[in-house]
């Protein structure tokens, strides 16, 4: 599938429920329908019931079956409209921005956008940082009064770690929900973010010690000021105020049971800036051949 240009070569190209469903069993059989069940080769397409019948087995696989669009009952056009907004705009479109554009209910426009916003989650050694990595841990939620430093009661723990072009710019980001600022918290998320023998830049906090003993070069800056923190690892800081930001001109809040999700949201946009055009085909492969259905009690239990 070619890069799409802008709305009007998305119109073109998907402006009719069949023309998206030829494109959705394109990216999802891209070689040609092979059967989930036997794996055969051959099989004819089923109008009425929109499958592909196995001419060995006589299975029957429809093209959204085990992908994020599993069982949908919404079309496939609004399905692609959704994922080309999220993909393709600056600031992704809230569940009740897709509510009245897509002419859906709210509940079905919130399951759209999470079902899609699960398909962007960071796989396993996916986009691992390496070389320059700034670290460090921010609260999100409301202010606190009397409350100091890390002591919160009411705020969720995100661990953040920037790495560095060849030229002192920000590459790539990624942030994790984390339960405390210990040290089993800290070393697990670098561990799953950072390459071995990378250069790990933090504040004096403890529990960034051990970071040595996994195989980093660890350089800890013991600051005396608050404004230090954002002369000596700029990068976290303004990747931090970006997210915020972000949320509070798309969403004004977002509750903590699901900010993992934003956080994954807004990282897989950042990552892959350069390539916005691209981003509709990418997020669509995501959501058809590398993710797996999910359902509405699976999505509010996390």
């Amino acid at each position: 599938m070619e890069p799409l240009g802008t709305m009007v070569d998305f119109i073109k190209r998907f402006g009719t429920e069949n023309a998206c469903l030829k494109a959705l069993i394109i990216q999802r059989w891209p070689d040609g329908f092979r059967c989930p069940q036997c794996e055969c080769r051959k099989g004819y397409w089923i109008k009425k019931r929109r499958t592909f019948e196995c001419i060995d087995c006589g299975y029957q696989a429809s093209a959204t079956a085990g992908t994020v669009l599993h069982r949908t009952r919404t079309k496939i056009q609004k399905w692609f409209l959704a994922i080309y907004w999220m993909a393709s705009t600056p600031k992704a479109p809230s569940a009740s921005e897709l509510e009245r554009q897509l002419g859906v209910t709210y509940k079905t426009a919130w399951i759209m956008r999470r079902k899609i916003v699960h398909a962007l989650s960071r796989r396993d050694n996916e986009l691992m940082l390496c070389g320059l990595v700034e670290m460090d841990e921010f609260f999100v939620g409301g202010r606190e009064r009397g409350v100091k430093g890390r002591q919160t009661e009411r705020k969720t723990l995100v661990a953040i770690a920037v790495d560095h072009t060849a030229k002192g710019g920000c590459r790539y980001a990624h942030l994790q929900v984390i339960p405390d600022a210990s040290s089993q918290s800290l070393t697990a998320v670098a561990k799953k973010d950072i390459a071995p023998s990378s250069t790990v830049l933090t504040d004096g906090w403890p529990s960034y010690r051990d970071l040595a003993k996994q195989g980093y070069n660890h350089v800890p800056w013991v600051l005396e000021t608050p404004e230090d923190a954002s002369k000596i690892m700029p990068w976290v800081h303004i990747v931090i105020s970006n997210f915020k930001r972000w949320v509070l001109d798309s969403f004004h809040s977002i509750s903590a049971k699901h900010l993992q999700a934003y956080l994954d949201e807004f990282c897989y946009r950042l990552n892959r800036r350069w390539i916005r055009s691209d981003l509709f085909r990418r997020v669509l492969n995501r959501c058809l051949r590398f993710s797996t259905p999910i359902t509405y009690a699976q999505l509010t239990a996390s």
